[in-house]
């Protein structure tokens, strides 16, 4: 007879909506381009993907793309796809979801 592993239920991820800010610190984000993850990032939100979450370095980390503040002049030029892409803690975003 095999034991069943416990359930666990998904994290609660929090609903930023698009256009909101994030101000990461080092150390709150990652990614696998060719930004060096040691730098401040700030990024306006397009969508986080609440579907695609990790576990590593004992968080937990969740897929947020959007738009980088403020090289980026997504809210005056013509809708274009997000020209960021990061791994976000989840505790960071439940931090600027307050």
């Amino acid at each position: 007879m095999t034991t069943k592993p416990p359930h666990i239920s998904p994290p609660e991820i929090p609903e930023l909506p698009a256009g909101t800010p994030l101000r990461l610190r080092s150390g709150d984000w990652y990614h696998i381009h060719d930004l060096p993850c040691t730098a401040y990032c700030d990024m306006t939100v397009t969508k986080v993907h609440a579907g695609v979450t990790r576990e590593d370095g004992g968080h937990l980390w969740v897929w947020v793309t959007g738009h980088d503040h403020p090289t980026c002049s997504w809210s005056s030029v013509e809708p274009h796809a997000p020209c960021i892409e990061l791994m976000v803690r989840l505790d960071v975003l439940r931090r600027h979801a307050r």
